[in-house]
């Protein structure tokens, strides 16, 4: 009799197919990605927390108005913070109490040091209050006291019950912080009577009549162009009236 052709015992019915080639490539690439996660993970976690990148060291620049001392006891706090963790908006919630930073620029260098460059904000005047004397900026907060002997080529404005008045001081110094720095720089002193009169007394003696803050572009362009005209010197001008821009007056 012939034998019996089944299968013997330990064969299997199964065949064991090679893996397909797209699926091996996802795998790997499913690896990969989680050994790159877990390395992007771990350098996160050493920038942000590892005291090896602490600041050590804070350097500043382009402070004119506050000390380099001021600042740095104002910035002490971020000593030993990561670097990483620093920046623009940390340094000035730090510099808050500091009226003459506009802003500032933050980078990390080499040897766990931090560069902060200060933006400051430009004075336009200085304010006399008896014998204090302090430079105020564009929008008329006080940026800075000045010592005796301290001198600024700039307008002054003499404290009075009228421009103690907020609106009306920051009235002024808009005004002053329009003007460009060549015609600033021919400003001996500006007066406020209101909150819509606004004079500028010129180093010459000539008076400028400017009325309120609207208009300053056009008034500008108007008085630069009256300075700029023939003068009679029989007949020398007093007075320009330019708080109606479109029709200026000089007399």
């Amino acid at each position: 009799m012939r034998g019996n052709t089944g299968s013997r015992p330990g064969d299997s019915n199964v065949l064991d197919l090679p893996q397909d080639p797209a699926v091996r490539a996802r795998k790997r690439w499913l690896i990969g990605g989680a050994v790159v996660a877990a390395l992007v993970v771990a350098l996160v976690l050493v920038l942000t927390f590892s005291p090896i990148l602490a600041i050590r060291s804070i350097t500043v620049s382009g402070n004119e108005l506050v000390s380099e001392k001021k600042i740095q006891q104002a910035l002490e706090p971020l000593h030993g913070v990561p670097l990483s963790r620093v920046g623009t908006g940390t340094v000035m919630e730090l510099l808050a109490g500091e009226p003459a930073v506009k802003d500032a620029i933050v980078q990390a260098e080499a040897n766990n040091t931090l560069q902060v460059q200060i933006v400051e904000f430009v004075p336009v005047a200085v304010l006399l209050e008896g014998k204090q004397r302090s430079l105020v900026g564009p929008d008329g907060q006080l940026l800075a006291k000045l010592g005796a002997k301290d001198k600024q080529k700039l307008p002054t404005i003499r404290s009075s019950k009228v421009t103690k008045d907020p609106k009306v001081f920051s009235m002024l110094t808009r005004v002053l912080s329009e003007l460009p720095d060549k015609l600033l720089a021919t400003v001996d002193h500006a007066t406020a009577t209101s909150k819509d009169f606004v004079e500028l007394k010129l180093n010459d003696g000539t008076l400028v009549i400017w009325g309120n803050d609207q208009d300053s572009a056009l008034k500008t362009k108007v008085l630069e162009a009256l300075l700029g005209a023939p003068k009679d010197k029989k007949a020398p001008i007093k007075v320009y009236d330019i708080s109606s821009p479109q029709h200026p007056v000089a007399r």
